[in-house]
C-alpha cells in the first residue's frame, strides 16, 4: 500500500508544478521533502489539494522564486518569524516552511512537530522522479502509527503549542484514530495549558471536531480528562445531577448522548424517520444547520442545574421549569466565550430555546388528537430556517432518554408530528407568504397611530394566523380584526 500510493502521488497533481518546485529547491542547493499532513493521507490513499513541504531555509524567497518561475498564483506569507510561505494556485495550495526551530537536518525538524502521524517525509526529488525508489524519513515511528490508527504526541508536543491537546482529538475524529494511551495521560496531566490559547484558534479546533461523523465520541474522550471541563464548565455542572425517571442519565452524559444520537440520525435517518428520511437528509447537506444542531445537541440542557427544584411534597419529584431559556442564556455566554459569528449563535441559542417545543406540542396532538392552525403557525415562524433540525434534536433528546417511566412510542408521534408542521408548512403557510399580505407594518402604523417596536410584529403574525384560519381575507377585514385585538389589550 506504501509504495503503490507514492507511486501515484505526481499522478494525483500538475507535473509541471511539482517538477518547478524541486528545480527550484535544487537551483538553491536545498532539499525539498514533502511532509506533515499531506504525505499522512497520501499514505491512506487520501488526495488532499493542501501540500506541505518543508525546506532548509529560505522558504519565503524560495516562494517568490516559485511564483516568478510559474508566472501564475498568490504568494502568502503565513508566518515571517517561523519562515512560512504558502502560493496559491487554482485548484491547488503549496505551503513551503524552513526547518524548525534551528533544526539542521530533515529529522531534527521531524521530531519538533505535533504528532508521529504527521512527522514523516519523502524527498520531493524521489517522488517526481520515475522509477526512483522512495523512501520515507520516519524518525519517530509515524508509519507504524499510522497503521495502528493512533494519535501519538511528538516530544514536547503540547508545551510548544497547548492548542495540540485539542487538535489530538481533531485528528482522532478526523481520521477516526485513537488517542494513544501515554498521549491521553499528557493530555490530562498538562489540560490546563489550554487556558493559554486564544478562543478564536480553539473555537476553529472545536468547529473542526463538529465537522466530523465522530463528534459524540471525541467530546466523550475528552471527558476523560481535564480538558473538556475547562473548555465547557456548562457541561459539567450537569455532572451528577439526576433526572426524572424518563431519563435514564444524568444532565451532563444526557448531553452527550443527544449529540451521540444527532451523528446516529444523520448516518441512517430511515430507521428514525422512516416516513421523512429525505427531510433529514436537507439537514445533512447543509453544514451550517448541521453544526448548529449538533452543538444544540451538546448544550441542549445546560440550563438544567439551575432551574432545577425539588417539590416539597411526598412525592420529591424534581422539575426543570424554563431550563431551555435559561440553557438559551448560558449558550449565549459560550458563543461569546468561543466568538461564534451573531448568524451562528442565533441558530444555536434559538434551537436551545425551542427544544421542548416538539414535546409540548405532541402532547396537545395526543390530548386532542389535532393540532390547531394556530399552534402550526406558532411553531413554523418561531422555528424559521430551524424547523427541520428543531425535530431532529428532539428526536434525538427523546432516544437519549430511555428511563422506567418514560411513556412508550414517543418516537413515532415525533416524527408523525414532524409529517403534519411541515405538510402545513409546504402547503399552507409557504404559499400564504409567497402572496401579497393583508397588511404592513405600515398600515398599522397609520391606522391607529402605533409607534414602531415589537408589538407590530406581534400584530402582523396574528393577523396572519387568522388569515390561515379563515377568520379574515380582506384588509378591510384584518383591519377591523386588529383594531378589536388592540381594544382587547
Amino acid at each position: 500500500m506504501q509504495k503503490s500510493a507514492l507511486d501515484a502521488f505526481i499522478s494525483h497533481y500538475p507535473e509541471s508544478v511539482l517538477k518547478t518546485l524541486n528545480d527550484c529547491a535544487r537551483s538553491r542547493g536545498h532539499d525539498i521533502y514533502l511532509v506533515g499532513g499531506a504525505l499522512r493521507d497520501l499514505l491512506i490513499n487520501v488526495v488532499s489539494v493542501d501540500l506541505d513541504f518543508a525546506v532548509t531555509e529560505g522558504a519565503i524567497e524560495f516562494m517568490r522564486e516559485m511564483r516568478r518561475r510559474l508566472g501564475k498564483g498568490s504568494v502568502v506569507i503565513l508566518d515571517e518569524e517561523n519562515d512560512t510561505a504558502r502560493l496559491v494556485l487554482e485548484g491547488l495550495s503549496l505551503d513551503v516552511a524552513g526547518f524548525r526551530k534551528g533544526a539542521r537536518t530533515i529529522e531534527e525538524d521531524l521530531v519538533k512537530r505535533d504528532f508521529t502521524i504527521n512527522s514523516m517525509a519523502v524527498q520531493l526529488d524521489d517522488l517526481v522522479q520515475p522509477d526512483r525508489e522512495v523512501e520515507i524519513v520516519d524518525p519517530l515511528g509515524g508509519f507504524n502509527d499510522l497503521m495502528l490508527r493512533v494519535v501519538r504526541a511528538c516530544p514536547g508536543c503540547f508545551e510548544d503549542d497547548p492548542l495540540r491537546l485539542l487538535r489530538a482529538y481533531r485528528f482522532g475524529a478526523q481520521l477516526d484514530f485513537m488517542i494513544e494511551d501515554q498521549t491521553g495521560e499528557q493530555i490530562s496531566a498538562k489540560s490546563a495549558l489550554i487556558e493559554t490559547v486564544a478562543a478564536e484558534r480553539i473555537s476553529f479546533e472545536l468547529e473542526l471536531i463538529m465537522a466530523t461523523s465522530r463528534a459524540a465520541m471525541s467530546f466523550k474522550a475528552m471527558q476523560e480528562t481535564e480538558l473538556l471541563g475547562l473548555l465547557m464548565p456548562e457541561l459539567y455542572e450537569g455532572a451528577g445531577v439526576d433526572q426524572p425517571p424518563f431519563h435514564h442519565l444524568d444532565v451532563m452524559e444526557h448531553n452527550l448522548v443527544t449529540l451521540e444520537f444527532v451523528e446516529r440520525i444523520i448516518d441512517q435517518p430511515v430507521i428514525y424517520f422512516p416516513r421523512s428520511y429525505n427531510l433529514v437528509d436537507e439537514v445533512a447537506d447543509d453544514v451550517e444547520a448541521l453544526s448548529a444542531l449538533k452543538w444544540a445537541a451538546l448544550l441542549h440542557d445546560i440550563g438544567k442545574p439551575a432551574a432545577r427544584k425539588v417539590n416539597v411534597d411526598k412525592t420529591r419529584r424534581v422539575t426543570f421549569h424554563n431550563h431551555d431559556e435559561q440553557g438559551a442564556t448560558l449558550a449565549q455566554q459560550i458563543a461569546e466565550r468561543w466568538k461564534w459569528s451573531r448568524r451562528k449563535t442565533k441558530k444555536v441559542v434559538s434551537l436551545i430555546s425551542m427544544h421542548m417545543h416538539p414535546f409540548h406540542l405532541n402532547n396537545v396532538m395526543q390530548n386532542q388528537e389535532e393540532v390547531s392552525t394556530r399552534a402550526l403557525h406558532k411553531i413554523c415562524k418561531r422555528a424559521g430556517a430551524n424547523l427541520y433540525p428543531l425535530f431532529l434534536l428532539a428526536m434525538a433528546d427523546s432516544l437519549a432518554g430511555q428511563g422506567p417511566e418514560k411513556p412508550a412510542g414517543i418516537e413515532e408521534q415525533l416524527e408523525q408530528l414532524f409529517l403534519e408542521v411541515v405538510r402545513f408548512y409546504q402547503e399552507t403557510l409557504v404559499p400564504a407568504q409567497a402572496g401579497p399580505k393583508l397588511l404592513t407594518g405600515h398600515d398599522l402604523i397609520a391606522k391607529f397611530n402605533l409607534p414602531p417596536g415589537p408589538e407590530i410584529g406581534r400584530l402582523l403574525e396574528a393577523v396572519e394566523t387568522a388569515s390561515l384560519e379563515g377568520v379574515v381575507s380582506t384588509r378591510e377585514e384584518a383591519l377591523a380584526w386588529a383594531e378589536k385585538q388592540l381594544a382587547e389589550g
